[in-house]
C-alpha cells in the first residue's frame, strides 16, 4: 500500500501498517444491548478495497461523486473509505433528510452512485430522483430492495431489485453486499482492475478534495463545503494532539456521519490515533451503549450532557438522607477544585483526596450515563449551559468545549488540564485566530481551512478577508489575557440547537408566511433541543374569517380558539413536511398584536429584528420549553 502522503489512503495506510489486527470499529446491538460484529484495521481495509474496485469495475470516474445516507453502522465507514480508495469525493447526507433536500444535495454534488441503508432511504432517494436525468448508482444494504410482497425477497443473479422500480431508468439499484462480494471477485480474477485502483492514489494530490460537507447558509440553501485530503488529514491530528488521544482510547459514534465534527473529530481521527469506534445506530441508545462498549472519550452535543446533569439531579433527589449529605459534599468540594483548576492554581492534596472520597456516592450514577472508564469528554455545536458544564465537573466529568465550523473545524479547544467553561479554549495546532476591528473572530488561511464552496465562487471569496488570507468566520468574540476565547454574539442568522444541528431560519420563517392569515413567523432555538415560533397574524383577515364563522372575543380570546389554532397548526405541518426533522417547528404560540416599528420589533421596510423580539417575548419562548415537545 504505497500513498501519496497528506492524502487520506495514506494516513489509512499507515494506520493499518500499524494496527492492522487490532480492532477498529464494532456495532452497539439494540436487541441484546452488546458490542457486536468487531472489525479489525484489516479487515476494515480489505472490506473498503472491495467497494473500490467495484466502484471503478462500474464506471466511476475518478473525482466522481459518492453519496452515503445512512445511519451509523459498518456500511458507513466501509463505504466512505472504499469511495476514497477509489478517488472519489464523499457526500454525506443526514438520514433526517427530506425527499427534497435529498434531491437538491444529489443534484449539486453531481453524485453517480448513492449507498442507502434502509427501504425507508431507498423510498427517499426514489423519490427524490422522479424523473432523473443522468445516470445514478443506488447501492441498497440487505432488505431495501424489496417486492410489492415485502421483505426478504431475493434480489435476481444478476443482482437488479425485484421490487418496485427506481424512479428513473437511469437510475440503477443494487445490492450492496452483492456489490462489494463482485468488488472481491474482480480482486481475484482481474489484477488489472486492481491496479486502475492503485494508479488513483499514485496520482492523488493532498490538495484534492476529499469530501463535500453541506452546510446551510443565511438563506437556507445548501452549500457544500470543499474539503481536501489535507484538510482532514491535518485536522485529524490536531485533534488528536491536542486532546493526546492514542491507541488505547475508544469511543463511541452516535453522531451523523454527516455531520463535518462525526466525519472529521470522530472518523479521521480515529483512524489518526488507531482509536477503537463502537458505531450506535439509534443515538436514544447512546447511555447503554456506553455501559456496554466502556468508552474512554466521550464527545456529543450540549443535549447529551444536559440529560446527564437532569438524571444526576434526580439521584440526587432520591438518595438516602445520608448520601444526598456525602454528595453535596463532594460537589462543593468539586466546585472549589474546579476553580482552583480553571485559575492555574495548585489544587491542595487534602482537597483533591476529601473530594474522590465523597464521589464514591456520584460514581456509580455517572456510570450509568458514560460507562466506567471515560476520561475526557468533549461538547461543540452549540454553547453548553455553564451550570451544567460546572456540576458534571465537581461530580468528576468535565466537558471541553471547543470552537470550529465546517470551514475550519480545528479552531480553539479547551484542554483537560487547561480549560475554562465560560470560553471555547485557546487555539488549536495548525490555527491562528485574530479577533477583526468588529468584532468577527477570524482564521488564518491555512492546511486546516476548507477549499472553497462547490460552485460558488463569489460566496467562497466572500467567505475571507479582501486580502484571502483570513477565514470570516460571521462569529463575535473576545480573547482574554490567557488567550482563551469567548463568544460575545452571532454575524451570522442561524440558529444552533443544543443538538449541533444548524438551522437557517429565514427559509422556515418565509413557508410559514405562506399561511394566508401568517403576517409574521420568527423561529426560535438558539442552543434549545428542537424548535419554536411566534407567530403574528393578519388581523384583518383573520376578522373577516371570525365572522363568517360567527365566533365571537376580541383578540385575546381568538388566538386561544381550536379553530384558529387547527388553522395556524395547518399551515406549520405543511412547512414541516419540506424540512427534515431537526428543521421542524415543534410548538408555536399566536400572537394577539401586530409586531410594531415604534416597539423596535420591525424596521421601516418591515423586516423583523430577531434580537428585539426575542428579547419582548423571552417568557412566552420559555413557556414553549417547559413540556416535552
Amino acid at each position: 500500500m504505497t500513498h501519496v502522503e497528506g492524502t487520506i489512503p495514506a494516513l489509512f495506510s499507515a494506520r493499518v501498517a500499524a494496527s492492522g489486527a487490532a480492532p477498529a470499529l464494532r456495532e452497539f446491538d439494540a436487541a441484546t444491548l452488546a458490542v457486536v460484529r468487531p472489525l479489525s484495521w484489516g479487515e476494515w481495509y480489505e472490506a473498503s478495497l472491495d467497494v473500490a474496485v467495484a466502484l471503478v469495475e462500474a464506471g466511476c470516474a475518478r473525482g466522481t461523486s459518492c453519496a452515503i445516507l445512512a445511519g451509523n453502522t459498518l456500511l458507513w465507514p466501509i463505504a466512505e473509505v472504499g469511495a476514497v480508495l477509489a478517488g472519489m469525493v464523499t457526500v454525506g447526507i443526514y438520514p433526517t433528510a427530506s425527499a427534497a433536500q435529498v434531491r437538491a444535495l444529489l443534484a449539486d454534488a453531481d453524485v453517480c452512485v448513492v449507498v442507502v441503508d434502509s427501504a425507508l432511504q431507498l423510498a427517499k432517494v426514489r423519490e427524490a430522483t422522479s424523473g432523473w436525468e443522468r445516470p445514478l448508482l443506488v447501492l441498497a444494504r440487505d432488505g431495501a430492495l424489496v417486492s410489492p410482497g415485502g421483505p426478504g425477497v431475493p434480489l435476481t443473479s444478476s443482482g437488479s431489485a425485484l421490487g418496485s422500480a427506481p424512479a428513473s431508468s437511469l437510475v440503477r439499484e443494487l445490492d450492496w453486499a452483492a456489490f462489494v462480494a463482485r468488488g472481491a471477485l474482480a480482486r481475484r480474477d482481474d489484477p488489472e482492475l486492481f491496479l486502475r485502483v492503485r494508479e488513483r492514489w499514485d496520482v492523488l494530490s493532498p490538495d484534492e478534495t476529499a469530501m463535500l460537507v453541506y452546510t446551510s447558509g443565511s438563506t437556507g440553501l445548501p452549500k457544500g463545503a470543499r474539503l481536501s485530503h489535507r484538510y482532514v488529514v491535518e485536522s485529524a491530528r490536531s485533534i488528536r494532539d491536542t486532546l493526546g488521544l492514542a491507541s488505547h482510547d475508544s469511543s463511541l459514534s452516535f453522531l451523523p456521519f454527516s455531520h463535518a465534527s462525526e466525519r472529521i473529530f470522530g472518523l479521521y481521527t480515529r483512524i489518526a490515533c488507531g482509536m477503537l469506534a463502537t458505531l450506535v445506530e439509534d443515538p436514544g441508545l447512546v447511555w447503554a451503549a456506553s455501559v456496554a462498549a466502556e468508552p474512554t472519550l466521550f464527545g456529543g452535543m450540549p443535549r447529551f450532557f444536559e440529560k446527564v446533569h437532569a438524571g444526576l439531579l434526580a439521584a440526587r433527589a432520591d438518595a438516602a438522607p445520608a448520601d444526598a449529605l456525602r454528595w453535596d459534599a463532594a460537589v462543593a468540594l468539586g466546585r472549589e477544585r474546579a476553580r482552583l483548576r480553571q485559575d492555574d492554581a495548585e489544587v491542595p492534596e487534602a482537597l483533591e483526596r476529601a473530594w474522590r472520597e465523597g464521589l464514591s456516592v456520584i460514581t456509580p450514577v455517572v456510570a450509568r450515563s458514560f460507562g466506567p472508564r471515560l476520561r475526557l469528554a468533549t461538547s461543540g455545536g452549540a454553547a453548553l449551559p455553564l451550570e451544567v458544564a460546572e456540576y458534571l465537573d465537581a461530580c468528576g466529568v468535565t466537558v471541553l468545549g471547543a470552537y470550529g465550523q465546517t470551514e475550519q473545524l480545528c479552531a480553539t479547544f479547551n484542554r483537560p488540564h487547561r480549560y475554562r467553561h465560560d470560553s471555547v479554549g485557546y487555539v488549536m495546532p495548525g490555527s491562528m485566530l485574530r479577533i477583526a476591528d468588529d468584532g468577527e473572530v477570524q482564521l488564518w488561511r491555512s492546511a486546516l481551512t476548507f477549499s472553497g464552496y462547490h460552485r460558488r465562487a463569489d460566496e467562497t471569496t466572500a467567505a475571507f478577508t479582501d486580502d484571502g488570507r483570513w477565514l470570516r468566520t460571521g462569529d463575535l468574540g473576545a480573547i482574554d489575557g490567557a488567550g482563551f476565547l469567548r463568544l460575545t454574539g452571532r454575524r451570522k442568522e442561524l440558529i444552533a440547537l443544543s443538538n449541533g444541528k444548524k438551522v437557517a431560519p429565514l427559509p422556515l420563517e418565509a413557508r410559514l408566511a405562506d399561511g394566508a392569515f401568517v403576517a409574521h413567523a420568527m423561529v426560535f432555538g438558539e442552543g434549545r433541543p428542537y424548535l419554536v415560533a411566534l407567530v403574528s397574524l393578519r388581523w384583518p383577515l383573520v376578522e373577516r374569517w371570525q365572522r363568517a364563522r360567527g365566533i365571537e372575543g376580541d383578540a385575546a380570546l381568538l388566538v386561544r380558539h381550536p379553530a384558529l389554532v387547527r388553522e395556524v397548526q395547518d399551515v406549520v405541518a405543511r412547512a414541516n413536511a419540506e424540512v427534515s426533522r431537526p428543521e421542524q417547528v415543534r410548538k408555536f404560540t399566536i400572537l394577539a398584536h401586530d409586531l410594531t416599528e415604534a416597539a423596535g420589533e420591525v424596521t421601516p421596510t418591515h423586516k423583523v429584528r430577531r434580537t428585539v423580539v426575542a428579547e419582548h417575548y423571552a417568557v412566552e419562548i420559555d413557556a414553549l420549553y417547559r413540556e416535552t415537545a
